[in-house]
């Protein structure tokens, strides 16, 4: 006996395409690192005092290529930054401002963190900084480049010295078929 499913194929077909595939998603929090980012040194600034430099840094769409062929929602909830290269600390650094931008646009960037060092706070080679409110950046994450400015101040080292930068994000994953 043979069963010939040939007849049928087109029924099921024409069924399936009626119908409507939707899935939703919350996003866990996921931790992004750039390693490694540099900062210039700032010559002389042992006699100067406070002083400030920037810096920047690059995610392509290879980086967040999840966020661009879904309808999401991603939305920043931390950003962590860690001295390294033989840094001991980051006990120098008075004031910090992170920022997120796509280059393609006009808009300006979008403020993701204003930290300000207290006085008297204990040694450590971190600065983590919680939202109060998470920042929704989908529309920045799911550009083709998205770049990440750093604006640090302080007693900074004369030498050119590097960081390592950790964006915390969530939010909400929507596919429709």
């Amino acid at each position: 006996m043979t069963l010939r499913y040939l007849p049928i194929i087109p029924v099921l077909a024409s069924l399936a395409g009626g119908c409507l595939f939707d899935v939703q998603a919350d996003i866990p929090d996921v931790e992004i690192t750039q390693h490694g980012v540099k900062v210039p040194g700032v010559p002389h600034s042992e006699g100067i005092g406070d002083v400030s430099a920037n810096t920047s840094f690059t995610f392509s769409s290879a980086n967040t290529a999840w966020a661009k062929h879904m309808n999401s929602q991603v939305l920043a909830r931390q950003v962590t930054i860690t001295a390294t290269g033989g840094l001991a600390d980051l006990d120098f650094v008075k004031t910090v401002r992170v920022t997120m931008s796509d280059p393609a646009t006009t808009t300006e960037a979008t403020d993701l963190i204003s930290y300000e060092r207290c006085d008297g706070a204990p040694s450590s080679s971190v600065i983590e900084v919680n939202m109060p409110k998470p920042i929704d950046i989908t529309p920045l994450w799911s550009a083709d480049q998205t770049v990440i400015g750093l604006a640090l101040g302080g007693r900074l080292p004369e030498d050119d010295w590097t960081v390592d930068v950790t964006l915390k994000v969530g939010g909400k994953i929507t596919y429709k078929y």
